[in-house]
């Protein structure tokens, strides 16, 4: 039995990489070091919910792409879903990376999430904000 074999029906949780990001790709982050890292988590309530999120972070992703490098402060890191056993409409969990480049840029912009327009965004994707977390994390001189 594999070990993914082994914990499925052990009925531990499951994450699924359903996007790559900076962390998954080097040449994406090339010689940029994350200063700061940020966790954000949608839980949906449905598979629906799900794939509304991730296909919105694709195409945020794909826009964010077209940016020149001098305006990369930021970058998604890779994406997760991690499905929720007790649900049987297939909801769960979408967990997303933000790295940031920038201390000045993180400290302006860390707190975006909770803007009008990201609000406007998770109430278009059927995400309420108390299903919405965002935590930071500071990295510590090398």
């Amino acid at each position: 039995m594999s070990i993914v074999d082994e914990f499925i029906r052990s009925d531990a949780p499951t994450r699924v990489r359903v996007l790559n990001g900076e962390d998954t790709d080097a040449d994406r982050r090339g010689d940029k070091q994350p200063i700061a890292r940020s966790e954000c988590t949608y839980f949906c309530p449905d598979e629906a919910t799900a794939r509304r999120c991730i296909n919105a972070l694709e195409e945020s992703d794909k826009r964010l792409r077209e940016r020149p490098e001098e305006l990369m402060l930021w970058d998604w890191q890779a994406t997760y879903f991690e499905a929720q056993k007790d649900t049987p409409n297939g909801g769960g969990t979408v967990i997303l990376g933000v790295a940031w480049y920038d201390r000045e840029f993180f400290d302006e912009r860390r707190d975006a999430w909770f803007g009008t327009m990201h609000k406007r965004i998770y109430q278009e994707l059927g995400i309420p904000l108390e299903d919405i977390t965002v935590e930071h994390w500071m990295r510590l001189a090398a």
